[in-house]
């Protein structure tokens, strides 16, 4: 596979203290040599807000849309509305930014890990969620992060 189809491994990861409580995600992006690792504070929230938040963020950090890529998460929550259509219960507009986001992937494989089982990216993208929480750097608002979406109520 040449450098510029190789794909592109995104793992996720939210954290809530308490839930609902102070709220942060967690991202290592991974490509070839290239690794990022994004993170950042919610202030109060809950932990399904975080994990779509995470998974969100980390497709919206993507540049090169048109290349495979992967995204892990330990979400069961995440993994299905994403990979198979679950109907949302709650946090319509974050669901709906998300699958809008997604769509733009023509090559997205969603891909659940065990949470807390030694996969190391996946344990570093918590690490770095609680980590967020932690410092209560600033909070990133949802409204900017979501902008506009079509039919949805930020």
């Amino acid at each position: 596979m040449t450098a510029a189809r190789q794909t592109i491994e995104a793992y996720v990861d939210g954290a809530c203290t308490y839930n609902p409580g102070p709220a942060g995600f967690g991202i290592v992006l991974l490509s070839g040599r290239y690794r990022k690792e994004i993170s950042g504070y919610l202030g109060l929230g809950t932990n399904n807000v975080a994990e779509l938040t995470a998974a969100l963020v980390a497709l919206r950090a993507i540049r090169e849309r048109d290349r495979p890529v992967r995204l892990l998460t330990d979400s069961a929550y995440v993994h299905g509305l994403v990979s198979y259509n679950w109907k949302p219960k709650a946090n319509r507009a974050l669901v709906a930014a998300l699958r809008a986001e997604a769509s733009l992937f023509p090559h997205l494989e969603v891909v659940r890990v065990p949470g807390h089982a030694g996969v190391p990216e996946n344990e570093r993208a918590d690490v770095l969620a609680r980590e967020a929480i932690t410092l209560a750097a600033p909070p990133v608002s949802l409204r900017e992060l979501l902008g506009p979406v079509s039919g949805c109520k930020a």
